[in-house]
């Protein structure tokens, strides 16, 4: 069940709670305005009870340094900020590579499935 949904040009955000973990699902080239939007969606999704996200780009094959500086302060809230944990969905072969370059790898655990990162941050 969507909680929030953005649309912009081709770009989309849409976003869903299952069990306790929030997830972000993006549709579209993930440049800075679309990176910021979903900097927003995880923000939105903060909450007391749970600090566990997943970032699903399986529709988001592309993305942009600038969309890419979004995403690595995305996990600098989750993961530094918050004590979190981040896990990513769908990379493309060119975004693995781009996030393993940056680090983000380090700081997130890409999965194949969404439903092999909710078993994964699953309490």
């Amino acid at each position: 069940m969507p909680i929030y949904i953005l649309v912009m040009g081709k770009f989309l955000v849409t976003t869903a709670t299952e069990k306790g973990i929030f997830i972000v699902r993006s549709s579209g080239y993930i440049d800075e305005k679309g990176g910021s939007e979903i900097v927003k969606a995880v923000q939105g999704g903060i909450t007391k009870e749970s600090k566990k996200f997943i970032l699903n780009f399986k529709d988001s094959p592309v993305i942009n340094s600038q969309g890419i500086s979004q995403i690595i302060e995305i996990a600098e809230i989750v993961v530094d900020e918050l004590n979190g944990d981040l896990d990513y969905v769908g990379l493309s072969e060119s975004a693995y590579g781009v996030f393993k370059m940056v680090g983000l790898l380090q700081i997130g655990t890409p999965c194949q499935t969404e439903e092999e990162a909710i078993a994964d941050l699953a309490d």
